[in-house]
């Protein structure tokens, strides 16, 4: 017997293997390369993440030395106060259309008309003048009776001009289609016909009408002018000492360069024949100083020296912005008017809180305190902000991006897990032999559509009906409806969701597969029912496949790029949690889709590509840490 296997074996070889070796060599090279290629892709996004901190450890330690964090505190609370303001404005406006809205119009409706007129019938004007002027020169007489001819037949043409004007004025087209009506313009417009455009007064029913919502508007007018000015000194402030920081940071960059720059000079100068070009050449190496230690400390005086005016700038926008917020109204004809009112109530003194904590830190700022690298990691890791290619500094945070790729993930989970089990159950349990035939094609059909036709789907079809949807009267109670945008995270959730079923499904048929239909035919036998025995024997059994399918589900969404990149919305911010459920109508962005916009247009090397590279480390952690989950939960429960 072992003689005829060794005939068998026996053939040609080549470099001394025969086909068996050969074809172990084959399968195995293969997997070898892998192997490589993917150390070789976790060495090259490992090298270029980990660059990224010392990078970004010594730009925050120029954002301290030249004064920036400090003002940066400066900015952030000009920028919050300016939220109250921005709340308060749109209050005030939303009221004037609400209760005054033909007033309104009637004024704006004026002030449109008669810069329309002016500028068509400039010539009509300007002759009415004249003869207007020549009636009032003119004595008794001949002279007279032609003046007034004149005068006349002016008034006459003026009045034909306004008729052909108003036959082709459309009240839409003018911005006045949602404030006056068909009669309220009518009415304006018969009020234009005796106005005078050489005295240029507003006719009586504008006066009247400014009159009555100047008075109505008052007190609300009073409480937003006093609101509005109340940051004057501390906006003030931000632009003085934001041109101070960035000029210390402009000549930081300015010296560090300036080593290599004056050396590019005079090694051109060199090179250039011109005797003229070479003295210009070398004169402008000469201007160029090298110094080895900046003076941080001199240059940063001014900004040391404003601790006492942003304290009393503080101070002065505390104390009128708490009397002005007293003043506003409590009662309000529009309903939209009297949440922002609230809101700004609400908010208020969580602001003043939140300017003392900024003025106790900005009073902590040094331009030679020391910054640990601790810090500087920790403000990339729950960094609330991703500024990139600002002319002031760039912020790198992960936190708004990891936010809006875990809430889409939610989502998606919560609506493809119930969905895709209810799916597996009813195809391998319940479903007769050709339903199975097409549902089970179906569902896993779905994973080929490419995933820019679903991102397509979202904005033109998803987006748009769930944006209409939430403009029906009766489901305003829904948190977050109605909606404003059409790309928001409940409409990148519901997609992954989508293209997360088939993976669901199938590994959770697979498991439920591998249940021995022995434990079935027992449960019934001891008259369970099908749903019994589903529920309680068959479902049990594979929970090892049926997790391991989740963890996978999820692994499969958190790593999607191009449909959270298309119907996400793409705004960089923490969505605001406050808003409970109603969060997933906000718009965010994730980090599998801030890496596809970034990454073509970044420089290599830069703060920017390592920053991006660390993004997509951080990725690649966590989908193998879910992939690795997976398998010792198969693994362990599995085995029990």
């Amino acid at each position: 017997m072992a003689a005829h296997f060794k005939r068998k074996n026996q053939g040609r070889r080549l470099f001394g293997l025969d086909r068996q070796d050969g074809i172990r060599f084959f399968f195995g090279g293969n997997a070898m390369i892998s192997v490589i290629v993917l150390a070789l892709i976790c060495i090259f996004l490992f090298r270029e993440a980990i660059l990224f901190f010392p990078q970004h450890h010594r730009g925050l330690e120029l954002h301290r030395k030249t004064g920036q964090e400090y003002v940066g505190h400066i900015i952030q609370e000009a920028d919050e106060y300016a939220r109250l303001v921005s709340l308060t404005n749109q209050a005030y406006y939303q009221e004037l259309d609400a209760a005054y809205g033909v007033e309104r119009g009637m004024d704006e409706g004026f002030s449109i008309l008669e810069e329309l007129l002016e500028d068509e019938g400039e010539n009509l004007i300007d002759a009415w003048a004249d003869a207007q002027d020549d009636l009032e020169d003119s004595e008794e007489g001949e002279a007279l009776t032609q003046a007034k001819a004149a005068e006349t037949e002016a008034a006459k043409k003026w009045q034909e001009f306004l008729s052909e004007a108003f036959a082709k004025a459309d009240r839409s087209g003018l911005g006045m289609g949602d404030r006056l009506d068909d009669e309220n313009w009518e009415v304006l417009l018969a009020a234009m016909r005796e106005w005078d455009p050489v005295e240029g007064d507003p006719p009586s029913l504008v006066v009247d009408a400014k009159k009555r919502m100047d008075e109505g508007m008052r007190v609300f007018e009073e409480a937003r002018g006093g609101i509005t000015k109340a940051g004057a000194s501390l906006k003030r402030l931000r632009g003085r000492l934001t041109n101070v920081a960035s000029a210390i940071k402009k000549d930081v960059v300015a010296g560090q360069t300036a080593e290599a720059r004056k050396k590019a000079l005079l090694e051109g100068a060199k090179q250039v024949e011109d005797p003229a070009e070479q003295a210009r050449m070398r004169a402008e190496a000469e201007k160029i100083v090298v110094q080895d230690d900046f003076p941080f400390e001199e240059r940063t005086k001014e900004i040391v020296a404003s601790r006492e005016e942003h304290l009393a700038a503080v101070a002065e926008l505390k104390e009128k912005l708490s009397a002005a917020v007293e003043k506003l109204p409590e009662e309000y004809q529009s309903e939209q008017s009297a949440k922002l009112i609230a809101e700004v109530r609400k908010e208020y003194p969580g602001f003043e809180k939140g300017l003392d904590r900024s003025v106790e830190r900005a009073g902590e700022w040094a331009y030679d305190k020391k910054l640990s690298w601790w810090t500087s990691s920790m403000k990339f890791f729950f960094g609330k902000d991703w500024v990139t290619n600002s002319s002031w500094h760039d912020f790198y945070g992960l936190l708004p991006l990891f936010t809006g790729s875990l809430l889409i993930s939610v989502i998606a989970l919560t609506v493809a897990v119930p969905f895709s089990i209810g799916a597996a159950i009813y195809v391998n349990r319940l479903a007769s032999s050709p339903e199975r035939n097409v549902i089970k094609p179906t569902i896993e059909m779905i994973q080929a559509i490419p995933s820019v036709v679903l991102g397509f789907f979202g904005i033109v079809v998803l987006g748009e009906g769930l944006r209409e949807l939430s403009q029906v009267p009766w489901l305003s109670w829904i948190p977050g409806f109605p909606m404003q945008e059409r790309l928001t995270i409940l409409n990148a959730g519901l997609l992954l969701a989508l293209m997360a079923v088939p993976t669901v499904f199938t590994l959770c048929e697979d498991a439920l597969n591998n249940v021995p239909r022995s434990f079935s035919e027992a449960s019934l036998a001891l008259g369970a029912s099908k749903l019994q025995t589903v529920v309680k024997v068959v479902l049990p059994t594979a929970s090892s496949g049926v997790l391991a399918a989740i963890l996978l589900g999820f692994g499969r969404i958190i790593g999607e790029t191009m449909v959270v990149l298309l119907v996400a919305g793409n705004q960089i911010a923490i969505p605001d949690l406050g808003l409970g459920f109603g969060v997933v109508t906000q718009p965010a962005h994730t980090m599998t889709g801030i890496i596809a916009q970034e990454m073509g247009e970044v420089s290599q090397g830069t703060l920017h590509w390592r920053g991006l590279f660390l993004v997509g480390l951080i990725l690649f952690v966590i989908s193998l840490t879910i992939n690795v989950t997976a398998q010792k939960v198969i693994r362990r429960l599995g085995h029990s």
